[in-house]
């Protein structure tokens, strides 16, 4: 690994204005301080995250040893960061540091949609490449496109777009200065910009005489950047080549051309939502094959960011860190919304009535409204926009911050015009064509008539201040908030309804059609005509939208979601993309509603859940090189739909499994050792309607106990390793466990084989049973991410009563189920002081042909129903009543069942093996792609 320069201490300076950059300034020193907004624990982790993926990631193959990369010199890698939590902000501080640490060509990947390049080029170039665009500035970089193209509203050639000028390259690339691209993600500017570096940087590159590393930052990766074997060939609805992307991309470094042999290349991969990526196959170029890592996120629990030094890369990591400023400054994703401050309703299920729910939310965000102006003291919406200021700074420091809501009425983009007409037509206005003239007019405002329907009944408006009060003080209290929220009286609120919140309040559209709007205007506007600057469009606006606003574009001051949107196949990375009401909203947190069916808030909930253990795996492997991490989906919805044939792989056993391996009749079965030693404790026979049906362990087994015994068995014909996959996908369960607390029993699978493979693991073996009941009793005192429950698919581990799980934890009875052959008369079975009647299970090749006794499911109450409910004639308790899923209910205990088999030819007698288990255990469904091991979601 090559090491950081060392440079001198970097020193903060408080300034009321702060200086200009000068050149002598690093790249990094330049870009922190546009970070002055940030809090001080909030900057140390952009900077320590940012040296940890240029040191472990980016640097981590050195292009000074070519053999420590891969033939066609370039490394592949991915960052999982949150939604709406600062992608952008560390995609921008790891370029900072890369240029400082000597990589000259930086090339950012902004977005499959204009105005998301155009977003995350503007926001490049005034906190990367900031100050003023003098002859200094451009000596220090090779910027493209330049900004009189990329922000000109007229159209250029693609050629033109992005012309890198040879003999500026060479200059640069001589005095290793950088070249910074910002391109589009689409397939025609990334073919235009592949060819501009090919005829214009690659023979300067060629004529160094040192390597040149390549770095390409693809913001949204999981958006275009997925290539899957089956669906590669096929058009996209919207996009067209979109599938033609991912190779697109890696063209940049490596045509069929050919690239440059001093030419190396580093791609990583940022989103959110990395679920196609990991699932990918790894024919896609771009699929991470030498590094994940993981952002943080502010919230007040977690190991503390290294403030005093962000270059400490061995510094303790979680997900989340503790914030000393207090809520207004945490990151309010899933923990908060669904989980931390589920008390204060932050979630409304909505009714049955559309029109109920839609004058519900928008009169909560209306009165939400009217509540944040009130404690900003600044000028409303309406007073705003009819007022012009001498300069921007002026209309920004006088009117109100953005408010915004999200109306998401459906994905198809015919229902976004009629939903933001229906808007318009609770509000007052007479009919659909006056509706839709208003919004193609691109002003569409709330009527008057909204304003006396307020003032003729006020109660279901006034109702909401007294919520948002009650929020408050859940809020204050879980997350000890100081000073307490300030709200205003009914009056003044119901006063800057009627005056501001109301008359300016606009209703836009953005999706894919010509005729939407582009995106949220929140800059003022210059009024050419008076040289005087407007206050921002769009500080209060309720955006009516679909998969448009699924990524990328933010909301700003978004305080309400009204999600009308239901899916037949709900695709966890697509719906995760779609919260955004997600974002660093806690001064507001106690105004913010989420609209929605409670199936789909119950679906939010389980994604966040998912989405959260692979974050805590990714950060488990960052630290103690854990397995990669396991993609997770749930019973009711798949993890992505960019990747075909997409299958679900249980964690649990299921709730009878067999094992159907058995040794060799011919020796000794060290399997009957375990067992007698196991029935010198007290036992029972058990007499089930005057029949003896076998004996059975006075004292049932705790779980650790139980697990002890199954992997105890021994089958010299079936031994799996602890390499491999199966063995990966416990350590993967078992780091994200160790994640909540530090496990005294581990690992949970421990099969005979310590060093290699062995042989294929099966989904009845006695080790993983083993291993689910050790994850079972860890469980207990953690609320592991990314777990069910079984019996119950659809609740979640994290949100159980512990204390109840506890209480409720299954025991093991062991019992011996005798059959109709001759008695053992052999071995250490024929020493106990009691007598077994072999069965005569049939046996090939080393398996077992039949499993489970004969059951009668019509037995009566005297009567024998079969040998899964052995234990229950044991304990005298009622025998369930039939189900189709096979689990015993939650809060019983379970079984472990042993048959004694013996033919009349068989050398010496073997042992076999079942388990029954109680529903309520954990639960967790692996996504796996095509090609892999699938097990359906129909669980025995």
């Amino acid at each position: 690994m090559r090491a950081v320069p060392r440079h001198s201490p970097l020193v903060e300076h408080v300034y009321f204005n702060p200086p200009a950059p000068q050149e002598a300034d690093s790249w990094w020193a330049r870009y922190k301080t546009q970070l002055a907004g940030l809090t001080d624990t909030a900057r140390a982790s952009v900077e320590a995250d940012s040296r940890y993926i240029l040191q472990r990631g980016i640097l981590a193959a050195d292009t000074a040893k070519p053999e420590e990369w891969p033939s066609r010199r370039s490394r592949t890698g991915l960052v999982m960061g949150s939604v709406q939590s600062g992608k952008t902000a560390s995609m921008l501080g790891v370029s900072a540091l890369a240029i400082d640490n000597g990589l000259d060509i930086i090339v950012v990947l902004a977005g499959t949609r204009l105005s998301l390049w155009r977003q995350t080029y503007e926001r490049l170039v005034q906190q990367l490449d900031s100050g003023e665009e003098n002859a200094q500035k451009i000596k220090r970089r090779l910027l493209c496109p330049a900004p009189g193209i990329a922000l000109s509203e007229q159209t250029y050639p693609l050629a033109t777009t992005y012309r890198l000028p040879p003999a500026q390259v060479r200059q640069r690339l001589r005095e290793r200065r950088p070249l910074i691209i910002v391109a589009m993600k689409q397939t025609d500017h990334l073919h235009a910009l592949a060819a501009s570096l090919r005829d214009n940087v690659f023979d300067a590159v060629e004529e160094l005489d040192r390597t040149v590393h390549m770095l390409v930052l693809d913001d949204e990766a999981d958006d275009g950047s997925i290539l899957d074997a089956i669906v590669e060939s096929s058009q996209d609805p919207i996009y067209g080549r979109l599938k033609q992307i991912p190779r697109a991309i890696a063209n940049l470094w490596d045509p069929p051309q050919g690239s440059p042999n001093n030419l190396f290349s580093t791609y990583i991969a940022y989103t959110a939502t990395p679920q196609a990526n990991l699932l990918q196959e790894d024919h896609n170029p771009l699929a991470p094959r030498d590094f994940l890592l993981s952002l943080r996120t502010p919230l007040d629990v977690g190991h503390p960011v290294d403030t005093t030094d962000p270059g400490n890369l061995n510094a303790p990591r979680s997900s989340t860190y503790p914030e000393a400023a207090g809520i207004r400054s945490y990151y309010t994703g899933g923990e908060v919304f669904y989980r931390r401050a589920d008390a204060a309703k932050l979630c409304v299920p909505t009714t049955n009535s559309v029109q109920q729910d839609l004058a519900d939310a928008v009169r909560a965000f209306l009165v939400a409204g009217a509540i944040r102006l009130h404690r900003s003291g600044r000028l409303g919406p309406a007073s705003a926009l009819a007022k012009q200021f001498d300069t921007k700074e002026e209309a920004l420091a006088n009117a109100a911050s953005p408010h915004s809501m999200l109306y998401h009425p459906s994905a198809a983009i015919q229902h976004h015009f009629r939903g933001a007409e229906d808007l318009l037509i609770w509000a007052g206005i007479r009919d659909r064509a006056t509706a839709r003239d208003m919004l193609d007019a691109g002003d569409a405002r709330f009527p008057h008539a909204l304003v006396d329907q307020l003032l003729a009944d006020p109660a279901p408006w006034v109702q909401w201040l007294g919520k948002y009060r009650a929020s408050a003080r859940v809020i204050e209290e879980e997350f000890d908030v100081l000073p307490p929220a300030s709200f205003p009286d009914w009056q003044t609120v119901e006063n800057l309804l009627i005056r501001e919140v109301i008359p300016g309040t606009r209703i836009a559209v953005v999706n894919s059609d010509p005729n939407a709007d582009d995106r949220p205007a929140y800059a003022p506007s210059h009024d050419a005509d008076t040289g005087k600057w407007r206050a921002a469009r769009d500080l209060c606006t309720i955006f009516v939208s679909g998969n448009v606003m699924a990524r990328g574009l933010t909301l700003e001051g978004m305080t309400t979601a009204l999600f009308q949107r239901s899916s037949t196949n709900p695709l966890a990375d697509t719906q995760m993309q779609m919260q955004r009401w997600f974002g660093y909203r806690g001064s507001y947190i106690e105004l913010c509603r989420v609209f929605a069916s409670s199936d789909q808030l119950s679906l939010f909930r389980a994604y966040h859940d998912v989405d959260e253990a692979v974050r805590t795996s990714i950060t488990e492997r960052m630290m103690r090189d854990a397995p990669k991490p396991t993609v997770l989906q749930g019973f009711n919805f798949e993890a992505t739909g960019k990747i075909a044939g997409v299958g679900n792989l249980p964690l649990s056993p299921g709730a009878r499994p067999f094992v159907t391996v058995i040794n060799d009749s011919w020796q000794a079965d060290p399997n009957a050792d375990i067992v007698a030693r196991l029935f010198i404790r007290p036992s029972s026979d058990l007499t089930v309607a005057s029949v003896l049906r076998g004996r059975i362990l006075n004292v049932p087994l705790e779980l650790t106990e139980a697990a002890e015994l199954l992997g105890s068995l021994t089958f010299p014909g079936y031994r799996p390793g602890c390499e491999g996959f199966h063995a990966d996908f416990w350590s993967g369960i078992e780091a994200r466990a160790n994640a909540v607390a530090p496990l005294a029993d581990s690992p949970f699978y421990r099969p005979p084989v310590r060093h290699g493979e062995g042989d294929q693991p099966r989904r009845a073996c006695p080790y993983a049973i083993a291993a689910y009941l050790r994850l079972w009793s860890a469980c207990l005192t953690r609320s592991i991410t990314g777990l069910f429950v079984t019996g119950q698919p659809g609740d979640l581990w994290s949100y159980a009563d512990l204390r109840r799980k506890n209480a409720e934890r299954p025991r093991f009875w062991i019992g011996i189920r005798y059959g109709d052959g001759a008695l053992v008369s052999k071995g250490p079975l024929a020493l106990l002081p009691f007598n077994i009647r072999a069965t005569t299970k049939r046996v090939a090749g080393g398996e077992l042909k039949t499993t489970w006794g004969a059951s009668d499911p019509n037995a009566g109450p005297s009567q024998y129903r079969g040998d899964v409910y052995f234990d229950y004639y044991h304990r005298y308790a009622d025998v369930p009543s039939s189900n189709n899923t096979g689990w015993r209910p939650s809060g019983s205990d379970g079984q472990i069942l042993f048959y004694v088999n013996q033919h009349s030819d068989d050398e010496h007698p073997t042992v076999a093996v079942g388990v029954c288990l109680p529903a309520g255990g954990p639960e967790q469904f692996s996504a796996t792609r095509a090609g892999a091991t699938i097990v359906k979601k129909e669980l025995p």
